[in-house]
């Protein structure tokens, strides 16, 4: 009797084997005295040959990763079973070669040799090319790499950090836009250029309004906000609505995240927040002089607020 089964095993350099699947057969041998006392018969082990389909790799790989070329063994590729490269190892899968038949990756392949140092010997890149080669791991699925560096590189930390605040905010990335482009549409003639937002829903000051000191006077309100001659570029809503209903934002919030992350990004960008100089007048207060330094102290002030972004261009 013969009984078939395939089985997973590791290069065994003693007998050859460099591939990671195998098939053994369990033979059965019944010699005549064992037949004639009812013994358990001896299994002898026997290693059939490969299938067709399978693919086999050597235990020395050579890799071109977009250009770099790296060496290294099969069980490194294979050490982390959930990850693409053990996936692409695994035998299943046919795999690009160059022209000197290398095993071919399309990917910027500068940081590849710290995937596989950390693979080798859990060595943690250096801080400056921790994003790239967060990046990398990512593509990978390297995910004991990923978790390390998201609670040890500060780097990461920030990164994770504006990526939980973007989330929150609906249409974060449109707003974003807007702020670049509007800053690059005033570029065009001058070294600086500002970006102005206000809010969208504050505090109007419109009809008729009684007089705080007086009761005779009832003023007329009319007015548009004024940020030391600025006109506003982009409104917002005061009341943000973050996607989380417990977690509130508002305008200095927001536009200081905007900020970090036009300087992450590369701009030499600044803000500075500018409230409405626009006040009530009442005439009767003037007259009687309550009011007569320069005339205008104001029994109600608008109290809408801008935030300038500023833009320096070298």
């Amino acid at each position: 009797m013969n009984e078939t089964f395939m089985v997973h095993t590791g290069i065994n350099h003693e007998n050859g084997l460099s591939t990671d699947k195998i098939q053994l057969q369990l033979k059965t041998t019944l010699n005549d005295e064992q037949s004639s006392t009812n013994q358990t018969p001896s299994l002898q082990l026997v290693i059939l040959p490969k299938n067709q389909d399978d693919i086999v790799f050597p235990n020395v790989i050579d890799l071109n990763v977009g250009g770099f070329h790296y060496t290294t063994s099969l069980s490194t590729l294979r050490k982390y079973e959930d990850s693409m490269l053990a996936v692409m190892f695994s035998g299943r899968y046919e795999l690009v070669r160059d022209k000197a038949g290398h095993i071919f990756i399309d990917r910027d392949g500068r940081h590849f040799g710290h995937i596989l140092n950390y693979i080798r010997c859990d060595q943690m890149p250096p801080e400056s090319v921790t994003l790239d080669v967060l990046r990398e791991a990512e593509f990978f699925c390297i995910s004991s790499l990923i978790t390390k560096l998201e609670s040890s590189s500060p780097c990461v930390i920030a990164l994770r950090r504006r990526e939980s605040f973007r989330r929150l905010i609906p249409d974060y990335e449109h707003m974003k836009m807007d702020i670049i482009n509007k800053s690059a549409e005033k570029h065009s003639s001058f070294q600086e250029s500002r970006v102005v937002i206000t809010q969208l829903d504050h505090t109007k000051l419109k009809g008729t309004i009684p007089c705080y000191n007086c009761s005779r006077e009832f003023v007329t309100v009319n007015h548009a906000c004024a940020f030391d001659g600025l006109t506003a570029d982009i409104q917002i809503q005061q009341q943000l609505k973050p996607i989380q209903s417990d977690i509130h934002i508002d305008m200095d919030k927001l536009v200081a995240f905007v900020v970090d992350e036009l300087v992450h990004d590369g701009f030499n960008a600044s803000s500075e927040r500018v409230t409405c100089r626009f006040s009530v007048r009442c005439q009767s207060c003037t007259l009687s002089g309550l009011y007569t330094a320069g005339g205008i102290l104001a029994p109600r002030e608008c109290h809408n607020i801008a935030h300038v972004i500023k833009f320096i261009w070298s």
